[in-house]
């Protein structure tokens, strides 16, 4: 089997969707006997930015008010960190917590390199001032990490995942999820399918024997091969994903799910925020 998860790092949010991640981290971590580190961000430029006028005249006023937001954000950090400890307390877990400040997604990148799995929301409330939207931390992170993301939906209640499907476009970011999720996948007993969309019957066939052939070597004889014949996103996901609990994707796939940044596949995923997905360039 590929290497199992030793160190997970789960960045802290306020919302309930940082919640399922902690929860879903503990449930990794006690699988794979891995350290955690749970990471809140103080975002300080982001304050600034956002309070600070244009006219410098009131800049007196503006001090104080980010002072007062800058506090604001250390009392819910402090909070989030609390939260944290407790629970990985109760599950017995080896742990700790860590404070940066700086922009969110540049700090998770930079502290996630030495770790073999980063564990966050679908969605990001990193502004632990407000109570704003979600920003777009994930893309980012996802955008340029070289460690595999598992992101989970708010609904995530940190159950053992049941089925997986492997999304398998012969492409390095596709075939480097495959490695990496196997090594997640080790101390789980799941259901897993390996699925290939596209009208080209032989390519396709070629691709789930090539992913038959490495399954095997690594010891895993009880899969599932699908070949979707269509390249929609809309109709795979409707058709093949909705038994799944849990998703491995590439996050940049240039062969047939034709991707854009994230890629429109994995992008789709995302924004429908009903799967756990396991992510890897």
């Amino acid at each position: 089997m590929s290497q199992s998860i030793k160190r997970i790092l789960t960045p802290l949010d306020i919302s309930e969707f940082a919640e399922a991640a902690a929860n879903r981290s503990c449930e990794v971590a006690a699988r794979h006997q891995a350290e955690l580190t749970g990471l809140a961000v103080l975002d300080s430029p982001g304050i600034r930015s956002s309070i600070a006028p244009a006219d410098v005249s009131h800049w007196p006023l503006v001090q104080e008010t980010v002072l007062r937001a800058t506090s604001d954000a250390r009392e819910r950090i402090g909070e989030a960190r609390q939260r944290f400890q407790k629970r990985c307390e109760n599950a017995g877990l080896d742990h700790r917590e860590s404070e940066l400040e700086g922009v969110p997604a540049d700090k998770i990148l930079e502290a996630s390199v030495l770790y073999d799995l980063v564990v966050m929301g679908l969605r990001t409330f990193f502004h632990f001032e407000t109570q704003q939207a979600p920003g777009d931390s994930l893309s980012a992170v996802l955008g340029r990490t070289v460690t595999p993301v598992l992101a989970v939906p708010q609904t995530d209640d940190g159950e053992p995942f049941q089925k997986a499907i492997i999304t398998w476009d012969g492409s390095f970011s596709s075939g480097r999820a495959f490695r990496d999720f196997l090594g997640f996948a080790e101390p789980y007993e799941l259901e897993i399918s390996v699925l290939t969309a596209g009208e080209d019957t032989g390519q396709c066939e070629l691709l789930l024997a090539e992913a038959g052939h490495y399954l095997r070597a690594h010891g895993v004889t009880d899969f599932q091969s699908i070949h979707a014949d269509t390249a929609s996103v809309d109709e795979v996901h409707d058709a093949y994903l909705k038994d799944a609990d849990l998703v491995v994707a590439g996050i940049h796939s240039r062969k047939f799910f034709r991707d854009l940044f994230v890629g429109s596949f994995t992008n789709h995923l995302i924004e429908t925020g009903d799967k756990a997905l396991f992510l890897s360039h």
